[in-house]
């Protein structure tokens, strides 16, 4: 039992109660730095699993893979002339 009143310990439990607060506010930073690798490692899984390798393509099960401007793709060079 921690005893505020006691003059000798009173700096003593400030100051592990401080340090409690710290190791919970870092595991909060290192818990919220992995949620979000891990998120971020899931959507460029489901990203990838939707467009492929093309960022034009969508994959719909029924259509399959359609192209973004409705057309067929055309390379560079194709591009740049129409």
């Amino acid at each position: 039992m921690i005893n505020w009143a006691d003059k000798e310990t009173f700096w003593l439990n400030v100051t592990n109660a401080t340090l409690g607060l710290v190791i919970l506010v870092a595991f909060a930073a290192v818990l919220g730095g992995a949620v979000v690798e891990i998120g971020e490692r899931a959507w460029k899984r489901v990203k990838g699993a939707l467009f492929g390798t093309d960022p034009h393509l969508l994959h719909l099960p029924d259509l399959g893979r359609t192209m973004a401007d409705g057309g067929e793709k055309k390379d560079g060079d194709e591009k740049r002339k129409a």
